[in-house]
């Protein structure tokens, strides 16, 4: 799979399943995330752009877990 072929898989998502589905098709492809991921998929603003139009973002985010 190359950086186009990606890139556009990955613009398709629809859901944050349909993302999660398409990052693991790109690995399986790759044999993991290819070398130029982060500079097309995340440094672009793709990730962040697909991902608002699900209501979600490309930010890493912490959650404090409770003891149960």
């Amino acid at each position: 799979m190359d950086r186009d072929e990606v890139v556009e898989l990955m613009e398709s998502s629809r859901t944050p399943e349909e993302w999660n589905a398409n990052c693991d098709k790109v690995k399986r492809a790759c044999d993991g995330y290819p070398d130029f991921w982060f500079a097309a998929v995340v440094s672009s603003g793709l990730a962040g752009r697909v991902m608002a139009a699900f209501g979600r973002d490309d930010k890493i985010h912490i959650l404090r877990l409770e003891k149960q």
